[in-house]
């Protein structure tokens, strides 16, 4: 085989990997987009309210603390 010949074919196998991964990266997006809208969706359907926040707060200060003084 000549030298051509070995670089037309690893020349079509790094395009056949490329285009591999760039399918690959193609359906993760799609995967996460999808996962992003029912998240969303999530969200929006119940309605986050300030005691939600509050209750979220109150938690976090209660991990520091705990985190704080070295026991769980």
């Amino acid at each position: 085989m000549t030298m051509e010949k070995y670089l037309a074919i690893i020349t079509t196998v790094l395009v056949l990997t490329q285009i591999v991964r760039v399918t690959q990266n193609a359906i993760q997006l799609h995967l996460q987009n999808k996962e992003i809208k029912r998240n969303i969706n999530w969200i929006t359907e119940r309605e986050v309210t300030k005691e939600d926040f509050d209750c979220q707060r109150e938690v976090m200060y209660l991990l520091r603390d705990k985190l704080k003084q070295g026991r769980w």
